[in-house]
């Protein structure tokens, strides 16, 4: 059994005992693909004349950077095109200051693109009693306004009992130790709780000081930093096959 039926079962037989269950999934590179929102950063920092002035061979490049799901940042891409931060150490700093500034902003958030069967994933674990949590190190001040109206626009739930957006409040705020922080206060309440996250340094410290919590590597990128245990749960996408939603795994009647 995959563990995403294998979850989806546990979330159904723990409805019908009336115990709480409660899916965490992280965002960014979690539920979401980022690959288009950081090429349109790119490509505006490429448009804009100021920049065209200062850099035309580079910002000629940017407009058909190849930047794929699986990179972290922007070196990989700026690479492909022959562009190093040491061939071109003033155009690097100064797409990064703007790829930040945008990149943990809210303004850019639309382009974002779900994972196969992410909405319908986090849909059905609701429709069978779940609590869904989406926990982020995005932050309060630049991004909730915009993490919100995205999740709606995308399909996801957002209001009503059993479903809360948690982000940092304060940007300089580790996202490991914060994240942990708040599932710790979690433990107890909870039958089973499943944590759904792309980024090994937060799944690792997760598994070391909250070894109740189960845990779903989502292989798409990350920092480099860690790795995790080859014998943890990983998925690419949470595409899960109707028929068993309809069949196997059928929702108790209230």
């Amino acid at each position: 059994m995959s563990i995403l039926r294998r979850i989806l079962k546990e979330a159904t037989d723990t409805n019908l005992t009336n115990e709480r269950f409660l899916a965490i999934f992280d965002l960014d590179s979690t539920l979401f693909d980022l690959t288009l929102r950081m090429v349109r950063i790119v490509e505006a920092f490429g448009m804009d004349p100021r920049w065209k002035k200062l850099y035309p061979r580079e910002c000629a490049a940017l407009s058909n950077l190849p930047i794929k799901s699986t990179d972290w940042g922007l070196k990989e891409g700026l690479a492909r095109v022959g562009i190093s931060e040491y061939q071109s150490p003033a155009f690097y700093r100064d797409l990064h200051q703007f790829w930040a500034a945008c990149f943990f902003s809210g303004d850019y958030l639309h382009h974002d693109e779900p994972l196969p069967g992410a909405r319908e994933f986090v849909l059905e674990l609701q429709r069978r009693g779940s609590e869904i949590m989406y926990l982020t190190g995005r932050d309060v001040p630049r991004m909730m306004e915009g993490t919100i109206r995205v999740l709606k626009e995308q399909g996801f739930p957002t209001d009503g009992s059993g479903v809360e957006v948690v982000l940092k409040p304060d940007a300089r705020m580790d996202d490991a130790r914060f994240k942990v922080d708040v599932m710790k206060a979690l433990v107890g309440r909870y039958k089973k709780i499943w944590l759904f996250e792309n980024e090994p340094v937060n799944l690792n410290l997760t598994a070391a000081e909250l070894p109740e919590i189960g845990l779903v590597y989502i292989d798409s990128c990350h920092s480099g930093r860690e790795e995790v245990a080859d014998t943890l749960d990983r998925i690419t996408h949470f595409e899960v096959d109707k028929d068993e939603f309809a069949s196997e795994f059928q929702t108790p009647k209230s």
